[in-house]
């Protein structure tokens, strides 16, 4: 551009050219490679009329412009991502809970009880192989309790007695002792941190202290090849509950739902057998009003419990035929439930179990070939189960009288109309529950025999 200035410039007077610049502001726009090129003429005016100097004004910046533009913005969302990890902490200083015990405290002045709550610290350096040389193995796993008057203000005093910040998204389980269940409300209450808190996973499995025995000693209780107590409970509630006298285990979330439906309910136990070994077995049973424990359930009573609720069965029936012995285990099953009489004052309810079984095991010479047999065991395996089944009904009803059974989430779902009626005197009140008749109908297909027909 200068170069087609200056030399008109030189054939002029500096007097004349210096206030001769003037803009005509007319401007055209053309498009080169995908961008607007702007060029603006300009006349100057000197003292050789007719000259005109053409000034191209070139926006080479636009493209650049535009790539600038992508870079800021791509920078400030990168900052706001690299500043994402301001609250972090440390793997080494977080403490990982994964069990913990509730258990009753002193009396106070209010007639309220304190609690007493225990968390388990797993320990990582006590997690490795043994160290060589004969040196000691450390302890994979501490406790810690406080007392305190709610479960979030022992949190917060827990968190002043360890060194690393209490982190609770392991966890695995919790044990509430049978004295804190037995008092009114207290369940539902020292259980409502673990349903509202952030950190705590729906998947926590919950189970009642045996009678006798304080929560907090069941987290010290593990066996050889076990060096973290609350995973030990965890392997245990995940492999034996399929022997029909252990409940399925409950987690926080399925507890939620049932202390919101306002429904009675059971919980699995668990007890000490010694001290490197736990039981996990029967069932406590919870009433829904005011959300106490009410009664314990035995083994037989636990068993026709799960034989009334689960449909995947996987129990041993002994059974006595013709004076020999035999082990009948149940594979598979499934229940019905249907009303036979809509009066609420009179209801009657029949629910069907229809099962399959094989023959586990047999102490005699008859041989299993024979379909007579085969029949005689299917009717000794079908009295029994009525046997069991009809002893929980009998607790249930005439004993507690609460419905654990969920007679009436099949009246919820499947007779609204009568449930209408009677919810509000279900289990409690007039107590329909109690009044109806319940009659259980088995049906038993012995569907294996085994590889061999006798051992002789």
């Amino acid at each position: 551009m200068l170069k087609e200035i200056v030399p008109i410039i030189k054939k002029t007077d500096p007097r004349q050219w210096f206030p001769c610049f003037y803009f005509n502001n007319q401007k055209k726009q053309q498009e080169q490679d995908g961008f607007a090129v702007l060029y603006t003429f300009a006349r100057i005016k000197t003292g050789v009329q007719g000259k005109r100097i053409k000034m191209e004004t070139i926006l080479k910046g636009r493209k650049r412009l535009v790539k600038q533009l992508i870079a800021v913005i791509i920078c400030s969302i990168s900052l706001l991502f690299l500043s994402a990890c301001w609250d972090r902490i440390e793997i080494e200083d977080r403490g990982f809970v994964v069990g913990s015990a509730i258990d009753l405290g002193e009396k106070k002045d209010n007639n309220k009880y304190e609690i007493l709550f225990t968390n388990q610290f797993v320990i990582p350096a006590g997690l490795g192989t043994p160290l060589q040389g004969g040196g000691a193995q450390q302890e994979a796993y501490k406790n810690i309790t406080v007392t305190g008057g709610s479960v979030f203000e022992i949190f917060r005093e827990m968190a002043t007695l360890s060194s690393e910040t209490p982190f609770f998204s392991h966890m695995k389980v919790v044990i509430v002792s049978e004295e804190v269940a037995k008092e009114p409300e207290l369940l539902s209450k020292v259980m409502d941190v673990f349903i509202r808190d952030h950190e705590m996973r729906r998947g926590i499995k919950v189970a009642i202290a045996k009678e006798g025995l304080q929560a907090k000693d069941i987290l010290d209780v593990s066996p050889k090849d076990q060096k973290v107590p609350a995973l030990y409970i965890e392997s245990l509630m995940e492999s034996n509950y399929k022997n029909a006298k252990s409940l399925a285990p409950v987690p926080v979330g399925q507890l939620r739902e049932l202390m919101l439906d306002n429904r009675s309910y059971t919980l699995p136990e668990i007890e000490i057998m010694d001290d490197k070994a736990l039981k996990y077995k029967n069932a406590a049973v919870i009433r829904a009003q005011k959300n106490l424990m009410v009664g314990s359930l035995s083994d037989k009573e636990t068993m026709g419990l799960t034989l009334l609720t689960e449909d995947d069965q996987n129990a041993p029936i002994n059974v006595n035929v013709d004076g020999e012995a035999a082990v009948i285990e149940l594979t598979s099953g499934g229940n019905s439930y249907h009303l036979l009489n809509k009066n609420k004052d009179n209801l009657k309810v029949e629910i069907k179990l229809n099962l399959k079984a094989t023959v586990a095991e047999m102490h005699g010479y008859s041989k299993l070939t024979s379909e007579s047999f085969i029949k005689k065991l299917e009717h000794a395996t079908e009295n029994k189960i009525d046997e069991l089944t009809e002893g929980t009904i009998k607790v249930a009803q005439n004993d507690l009288q609460v419905d654990f059974i969920g007679l009436g989430d099949e009246l919820f779902h499947r007779h609204y109309d009568i449930w209408q009626q009677v919810k509000d005197d279900w289990d409690v009140g007039k107590n329909y529950f109690s009044k109806a008749e319940i009659d259980v109908k088995v049906d038993t297909t012995i569907k294996k025999t085994g590889a061999s027909d006798n051992f002789k």
